[in-house]
């Protein structure tokens, strides 16, 4: 794995055909070790009895990666052919210059054999009118020997550079022998894992009641955690107000003057904001390895039509005993335990949050100065499912972001 960590349903980017075969080949390796970390994810979970939504809903992200991967092999293929196009035009190119260079030669061969029978060359040096003269009609006697030299150099760089480009060729006929094999292996591929995810469905759909139950259960855990978090913020803003109004209030002989109640943060908290809000886009995946299996937002449930549920954040599969690290440089405003959530970490980043829920273990306690990637716990693993499952959030103020966009692609 390349650190890489896996969009399920955002990160998939559509891939156009004037990508160079790096770049396909790159996102082909990347696609690649998604479904490698897809199928560590559920092998770990075969080992429990029950299915989970977790679990279909990391088969379907399986599913999407082998079809784009299927994709990708397609535009290699379609690049290689295309590079196989231009190869046969130079050699096109490079056999006529060939033959302009060997008909120059022929033509000057011909002439010289002409001059040397008849001692042309010799009685026009010597019907030179001066020495000076002559000694000019030996030097162009011997440019148009290293001209007659030249284009045999011509010809033969030019028939090696051919060697050269008859080589790619077949390295590119050659690699496109391979993308169709591959192609294949990975069509048979799908085939089966699509049955695999239709006997999951199923077996999903066979026990809706408990569907059903599971899904209020965390429709209300996922209420419960979004208004204890607002609180929470809601209390540390308040903190970081009053601090800052203290801060801009003192004047030079200590005294406290209350003549505002509208600062929001400290110069210190507002150059933090500015700095995580800056790096949107780039921020690092909360976990080395993972893929996301429920976005921001409203998500259908798997076997069902109308059966949805509202995420606040994203949900990361990961392996088991994963650690979860910050995402950007704060401080931590606290650490809770919260039924149904788990151990949870909010980090304060100004007047930005981020939220840590389903922790196993806690590295950190609250007024930790946390660092960029700094390990603050570990992610738990469901009992029953075996799932490892992390839930991460985004708050600006009291309200929550979509925090995909703000995560590196």
């Amino acid at each position: 794995m390349r650190g890489w960590l896996f969009s399920g349903l955002i990160l998939c980017s559509t891939l156009t055909y004037g990508q160079s075969q790096s770049e396909l080949e790159s996102r082909a390796i990347q696609l690649q070790d998604e479904i490698e970390l897809a199928n560590t994810i559920l092998d770990q979970a075969k080992k429990e009895k029950s299915l989970s939504l977790t679990q279909v809903r990391a088969l379907d992200k399986k599913l999407r990666s082998r079809q784009e991967l299927i994709n990708t092999i397609k535009r290699q293929v379609k690049q290689a052919e295309s590079d196989i196009r231009s190869i046969e035009r130079e050699i096109v190119a490079l056999d006529a210059q060939i033959k302009v260079h060997q008909s120059n030669y022929a033509g000057m061969l011909r002439e010289a054999q002409r001059t040397s029978r008849s001692n042309a060359m010799l009685r026009y040096i010597l019907s030179a009118e001066s020495f000076n003269q002559a000694m000019k009609r030996i030097y162009y006697m011997r440019q148009v020997s290293r001209f007659r030299m030249d284009q045999v150099d011509a010809i033969r760089d030019l028939q090696g550079e051919k060697v050269g480009r008859l080589a790619a060729l077949e390295t590119e006929r050659g690699r496109i022998r391979g993308l169709l094999s591959k192609e294949l292996a990975q069509r048979r591929v799908l085939v089966s894992e699509r049955t695999a995810r239709e006997v999951a469905v199923t077996l999903f759909k066979s026990k809706e009641r408990e569907i059903l139950t599971e899904i209020r259960a965390k429709r209300s855990e996922l209420d419960k955690l979004k208004k204890q978090i607002q609180r929470i913020i809601s209390l540390e803003l308040k903190r970081q107000r009053e601090a800052a109004r203290l801060a801009a209030a003192k004047t030079s002989d200590g005294t406290v003057v209350d003549n505002s109640d509208d600062f929001a943060l400290t110069p210190e908290g507002r150059a933090l904001a500015a700095s995580f809000s800056s790096n949107k886009g780039q921020l690092p995946w909360p976990v080395a390895r993972g893929i996301v299996t429920e976005p921001f937002g409203e998500n259908t449930i798997p076997g069902t039509s109308d059966v949805k549920i509202n995420n606040p954040g994203i949900d990361i599969s990961t392996p088991r005993n994963t650690e979860v690290r910050a995402v950007f440089n704060g401080e931590v405003s606290t650490v809770v335990r919260i039924p149904g959530a788990g151990r949870v970490v909010l980090l304060s980043h100004g007047n930005y949050f981020t939220v840590y829920s389903n922790l196993d273990e806690v590295f950190v306690v609250a007024g930790d100065k946390v660092d960029v990637k700094e390990a603050i716990g570990k992610v738990a693993t469901d009992p029953e499912s075996g799932d490892a499952l992390l839930h991460f959030e985004l708050w600006e103020n009291t309200d929550n972001q979509n925090p995909q966009p703000w995560l590196s692609k």
